[in-house]
């Protein structure tokens, strides 16, 4: 028998790039951590690669967290975004 991995570890579970008129705009993490998961949007300006503004979003259960980046990803999309998985 082997230990369970600690979602302390896990990391990065979903990642999705928005990019408008071809270039990235946001890029849209969910993240797996010891106390629930984090919805991360890092939206990125004038081009650059590096994120401008960081805005995180808790939840206790990883569906939640998941349902949270599906409506984004497709408010993104409805927007007129090209959201792709990364």
């Amino acid at each position: 028998m082997e230990p369970a991995p600690s979602l302390a570890h896990s990391g990065t579970l979903d990642t999705r790039h928005v990019l408008r008129d071809g270039d990235l705009f946001a890029i849209l993490k969910t993240l797996a951590h010891a106390s629930g998961f984090t919805v991360v949007a890092e939206f990125v300006g004038n081009g650059s690669s590096e994120a401008t503004h960081l805005r995180p979003y808790s939840f206790a259960q990883r569906d939640e967290a998941s349902a949270f980046l599906t409506d984004v990803a497709s408010s993104f999309a409805y927007l007129g975004c090209d959201v792709q998985r990364a």
